[in-house]
């Protein structure tokens, strides 16, 4: 089971709230791809502002939390994963995403990033 994880930071220009409506947007298209994509499973979520995340930030040291996060979950190997966002329905939505990114998405501070369940199989997945 592959994982494509989306950590995303919100411009600094933009409120909580401005993040949040072109986030609802950009989880609908998230979840448009995942259909196209046969996925097994997607989820978006923004985080919280709560009192409790910013006391487990101040405690730890921590970086401030992701603004956004989506899973898109894949049953099938990292090759296959790339070669189906390139067929033309999920690509249509990639591409939807990458502009959207352009509005809204910190990408220095963002991180995308495919993850496995299986840690042993990620082993022979990686380069090094």
């Amino acid at each position: 089971m592959l994982k494509w994880v989306q950590c995303i930071r919100r411009r600094p220009e933009l409120t909580v709230v401005e993040f949040r409506r072109t986030w609802l947007e950009y989880g609908e298209e998230v979840v448009s791809l995942a259909a196209e994509l046969g996925a097994t499973r997607v989820e978006v979520s923004a985080a919280l502002v709560v009192p409790a995340n910013a006391a487990w930030r101040e405690h730890h040291g921590s970086a401030a939390p992701f603004d956004g996060l989506a899973e898109i979950h894949f049953q099938g190997s990292a090759p296959e994963f790339f070669r189906r966002l390139e067929e033309p329905g999920p690509k249509e939505h990639v591409d939807r995403l990458l502009a959207m990114q352009d509005d809204f998405v910190d990408l220095p501070h963002s991180c995308f990033f495919l993850a496995s369940q299986d840690v042993e199989a990620s082993f022979s997945l990686g380069e090094g």
